[in-house]
């Protein structure tokens, strides 16, 4: 009883040691103040950490200074339902949980269930050596610059933008729309536009056509997400100290992208993936995409299969494309892992309404074309044929062997039924050998041993015996 108790007391002292340890640290990467005081002061009783793969091996640190500090138990999402970058508020649910904790890069996505605290990571550059480059590139202090940047330098982004404000007078800087460990982020609450998780007001008289986009930031997604949503003049980013001009639409995307197009019109069953649950008017997303197919006859199914994988889509052969429902900065638009096509709810409306154009923008973001977003357009089907470009076949929407009616039955050959047309031509395409029923046809014969021994190498398999008599 008593070493027992001893044990206890070195082993608190130990972890005493290695959370004073942390806690010590003058700088925390992961706020755990402020996310003591975040849920204090939303009184929350059941709170979830979400960490990234990366940051995993310090989230037992991270647990144990924070309960410390508010005095009740918290948990660790150990794995993510769709991408470490979006708040898995479905995971949170197995513990009933009323708050959300997010380390790590953000897509910034709104969620509809709970509360999220973001901390975002903070990452260093050199302030006066952004503000020089800065200077160089853009030396006409009337230009009209918008001002975005990646997760990772909000901390210093209010510094730079009242370095740079005074000698830039049309300097429009964004913010991003979330509740986080940065002063310089708030939600949105007027009714400037939203874009990945960032919202800005241009000046009165102005449009977004007048002005100029600067991102600090590498070149990676978010950036190219940007640039192809909103219609600025050009592009730049800071990247190695050098602010330098951005093109996002480069001409092999795009013709990849509308090939795939071509293939969505093509398509005569189409798989509508859900990769999240948490982005705010997924929902919404889905009944557009569904509702649309089906004015262009197009019959679809709704899967909702976790982690996208390409082992996972395989298992629907009969599909012949999927629309994936997910966070933009998902990067399954970019594989080429997949056996079938994967678009987005964007590409469905440039493929079958008639009022979406092709313009020089392209929205990942399928909020921005939803009802109240700030690209949608209202929906106008077209029913003429016309000649696909991969097939050459001439495509009529009008086909009479589609039918809505799930009622409908179609006759392969006996004893093979299939429940809708979609089914039903799939078994057209198909045929099965071996099941038939051959009675009177063939000669009985009597019953014979079969195979023993383990399924990697049968007792009597012939293979076997010969590596037997080589090695004798």
């Amino acid at each position: 009883m008593f070493s027992s108790a001893v044990e206890e007391s070195e082993e608190s002292k130990i972890k005493a040691i290695e959370v004073t340890s942390v806690q010590d640290d003058p700088y925390d990467p992961y706020d755990v103040k402020k996310c003591a005081q975040w849920i204090q002061t939303n009184t929350l009783k059941q709170v979830c950490l979400q960490f990234p793969d990366s940051l995993l091996p310090d989230s037992i640190d991270v647990v144990l200074r924070l309960e410390k500090d508010v005095g009740q138990k918290v948990y660790i999402l150990g794995d993510t339902t769709c991408g470490s970058c979006c708040v898995d508020e479905i995971a949170a649910q197995h513990v009933n949980a009323d708050g959300i904790i997010h380390f790590g890069h953000a897509c910034l996505n709104p969620t509809t269930r709970l509360p999220v605290l973001h901390i975002l990571p903070k990452n260093q550059f050199d302030a006066t050596e952004l503000s020089n480059e800065f200077e160089r590139v853009f030396p006409d202090c009337t230009r009209k610059i918008l001002f975005f940047y990646d997760v990772e330098y909000a901390h210093k982004i209010e510094h730079i933008y009242n370095v740079l404000k005074p000698i830039y007078k049309h300097l429009v800087l964004s913010k991003l729309n979330c509740t986080s460990n940065v002063e310089y982020t708030d939600i949105k609450t007027s009714s400037a536009p939203i874009v990945l998780g960032r919202h800005y007001t241009l000046e009165n008289g102005y449009n977004i056509q007048d002005y100029e986009g600067f991102f600090l930031g590498e070149e990676g997604k978010t950036l190219v997400l940007l640039a192809m949503g909103i219609p600025v003049k050009r592009w730049y980013c800071f990247t190695n100290n050098k602010i330098n001009e951005f093109e996002a639409l480069n001409t092999p995307w795009l013709k990849r992208r509308r090939f795939l197009i071509e293939t969505l019109k093509d398509a005569h069953v189409v798989g509508i993936v859900v990769a999240t649950l948490g982005i705010k008017e997924y929902l919404t997303a889905i009944n557009t995409v569904k509702k649309t197919l089906k004015q262009m006859n197009k019959k679809s199914y709704i899967l909702n299969v976790g982690k996208i994988n390409p082992a996972k889509l395989a298992n629907f052969p009969e599909i012949d494309t999927f629309v994936v429902i997910a966070c933009p900065e998902n990067e399954v638009f970019d594989s080429r892992d997949f056996l079938k096509p994967m678009l987005t709810p964007y590409e469905v409306e440039l493929a079958f309404n008639s009022a979406r154009e092709f313009c020089p923008q392209y929205f990942m973001d399928f909020r921005q074309i939803l009802p109240g977003g700030t690209h949608y357009v209202d929906f106008k089907p077209s029913m003429d044929s016309d000649v696909s470009l991969i097939t050459s076949n001439v495509r009529n929407y009008k086909d009479d062997l589609c039918t809505d009616q799930m009622n409908a039955l179609t006759i392969r050959t006996p004893g093979v039924v299939a429940i809708g047309k979609a089914g039903a031509q799939y078994l057209q395409n198909r045929s099965w050998k071996g099941v038939e029923q051959r009675l009177g046809e063939d000669p009985v014969q009597p019953a014979e041993i079969g195979r023993t021994g383990l399924a990697w190498e049968y007792v009597n398999e012939p293979l076997k015996a010969d590596k037997h008599d080589t090695k004798i």
